[in-house]
């Protein structure tokens, strides 16, 4: 469930507000930069192709899902 809202949300985060309603979107601005070999690089993209996601939202949803196993 987490994962399809997450999913949700990458669709429709450059969506407007609903009328009356107020809110904020987090600031992505850190950027990390990971190094994979062309392989790696391929399998993330192939995973990504096939969910018909960018390979960025595929990654970093990825990073999130890990997250908030390590908080739990």
């Amino acid at each position: 469930m987490i994962s399809e809202m997450r999913e949700e949300s990458e669709l429709t985060k450059d969506d407007p507000y609903p009328t009356h309603t107020q809110g904020k979107r987090p600031n992505r601005s850190q950027v990390y930069s990971v190094r994979l070999s062309a392989e790696e690089q391929a399998r993330v993209q192939s995973v990504a192709d096939a969910k018909h996601l960018p390979a960025s939202t595929l990654v970093r949803s990825w990073i999130l899902e890990r997250l908030d196993q390590e908080s739990a």
